[in-house]
């Protein structure tokens, strides 16, 4: 005796499958980036992952590009460095790998202050030990064109 065949029905058929692939392809392409760039940085935790970034890979006109016309920054000697001197100070220091822990962003009107903790090794030795950490405090301002880094202050961790 033959078993009686059972037909299936499918949720799907066949004919709806290159449509659902499309529908998936295009939600999956519409989200957001993984890797944030400064075109599509959303706000200033990116932005400070980006200077890293960009100074570690020695792409210096994004550094100044990003840095407020009237930047000043601290480093953790003390010193106080306005636009150029800063974007020189990292050029000679020559960051070949940090860390960031610890970050904070907290909105202060069209202000963003991050702080933060980085560990980083340069080339130079001359910033600090290798590895050790330094906190850092960050005010970042959203304009027209995305974010400029209006101030930052080092400290080291002792």
């Amino acid at each position: 005796m033959q078993k009686p065949r059972v037909l299936k029905k499918s949720i799907v058929s066949k004919k709806h499958v290159p449509w659902i692939v499309l529908l998936l392809l295009l939600v999956d392409c519409s989200g957001s980036s993984k890797h944030p760039t400064w075109t599509n940085a959303t706000g200033a935790e990116q932005c400070e992952r980006l200077m890293w970034q960009s100074m570690q890979n020695k792409q210096w006109q994004e550094v100044d590009h990003h840095l407020a016309p009237l930047f000043m920054g601290v480093n953790s000697a003390g010193q106080s460095l306005d636009h150029a001197a800063w974007i020189e100070y990292w050029k000679q220091s020559q960051v070949t790998d940090y860390s960031l822990g610890e970050l904070s962003a907290q909105p202060a009107g069209a202000d963003v202050v991050v702080s933060y903790t980085v560990h980083f090794n340069d080339s130079s030795a001359r910033q600090t030990a290798p590895g050790s950490g330094v906190r850092v405090l960050s005010v970042w301002q959203s304009v027209k064109k995305g974010w400029v880094l209006i101030s930052q202050t080092h400290t080291l961790i002792q």
